[in-house]
């Protein structure tokens, strides 16, 4: 493992020095050329967490306000821009301006753009959503100190870290965090969730995103990190063109440490997987392992597609499924772990 490690690392430096000169050329457009619109009144509790998230990550942003939106087409809106986050905690004329131009938001994403919808009203700008979100889908107020990110199985804190969760999600929608009151994951109350609209996505969450990254641990900017790069991932009007990429750099680490994840895990459940079946591991655990091993190695295909992995470091379009290969091979190695060390 320290040799392929080692190798690895070596070619993290290669594609980095690749892209730093210039040279090289990938298919997917660097971060520098996604442009994001950041729509809202006002700072989410007193902070520009999502503009200082996005400047981090090198993308071009816009802030345009609830007024200004009204004489935007979505002709104009799927032309301009890739991604639209709309921000928490804002005043009341906010929700009473966007909700009529909610359907204007719903043909951007039937277009194949991503809607970033942050959720969490009931804060410090005193309004509240008047309408439902796209596909009829609405928030109850809930509080909770504690959210549970089912991808990762990790648990964020904050104080709230949601403001609610979501009703009336669609059957094909992705949970992503469940509110988790006193550390317990509640499955009913689903907090973050992403979901199909035409050629899009919309994701929605009620995760008060922008308190938690300004004032608690640095796992919450983490966390919107990897959000804002796999909502940017699903944003496709039409096939990318191959072209040169001096900032691929921008999402080269992560692609590298979930391949680092996914690679790792492998050789540990190629492991374990022989000692759980000598040691008697129940056919229905072993079955939920290779399951879990195999949906990793159809994610890892599918990052595959453009070329070598290794060789794609610098493409956005690999991150989602790279990351996802890495989350479902760590859950089959721990079905296995868990397993054998039950007595």
């Amino acid at each position: 493992m320290r040799k392929f490690f080692g190798a690895a690392l070596s070619l993290l430096v290669l594609f980095s020095l690749m892209a730093i000169a210039g040279g090289g050329y990938v298919s997917a457009k660097p971060l520098t050329q996604y442009n994001v619109l950041i729509l809202k009144d006002a700072n989410a509790w007193g902070s520009p967490v999502v503009e200082n998230t996005l400047s981090d990550l090198n993308i071009t942003y816009r802030v345009m306000n609830s007024s200004e939106l009204q004489s935007v087409t979505t002709s104009e809106l799927v032309n301009d821009y890739d991604m639209i986050i709309i921000v928490s905690d804002q005043p009341q004329g906010f929700y009473d301006r966007i909700g009529p131009q909610m359907g204007k938001l719903e043909d951007y994403v039937r277009a194949g753009r991503t809607l970033e919808i942050h959720a969490a009203n009931w804060g410090w700008g005193g309004g509240l959503w008047t309408t439902p979100l796209p596909r009829n889908v609405t928030i109850v107020q809930s509080y909770s100190n504690y959210d549970y990110v089912i991808p990762d199985n990790i648990t964020l804190y904050s104080t709230y870290s949601s403001h609610g969760y979501f009703v009336n999600l669609p059957a094909d929608a992705t949970i992503i965090t469940v509110q988790a009151p006193g550390g317990v994951p509640d499955y009913n109350k689903p907090s973050t969730a992403i979901y199909s609209l035409g050629s899009g996505k919309v994701f929605v969450t009620g995760l008060t995103i922008e308190y938690s990254v300004a004032y608690r641990g640095p796992e919450w900017k983490s966390f919107y990190e990897r959000i804002v790069l796999e909502n940017l991932g699903y944003s496709q009007v039409t096939p990318p063109t191959p072209q040169p990429t001096p900032s691929g750099i921008d999402v080269m680490l992560f692609n590298f440490y979930y391949y680092i994840q996914y690679q790792r895990n492998l050789e540990a459940f190629n492991e374990l997987y022989p000692q759980a079946v000598e040691g008697g591991v129940d056919n229905e655990t072993l079955a939920l392992a290779l399951m879990e091993n195999q949906t990793a190695g159809e994610y890892y295909a599918n990052a595959s597609q453009y070329g070598p992995v290794v060789a794609n470091f610098p493409r956005i379009y690999i991150f989602i499924d790279l990351r996802k290969a890495a989350l479902h091979q760590k859950q089959a190695v721990e079905i296995l772990k868990e397993a054998m060390a039950t007595p």
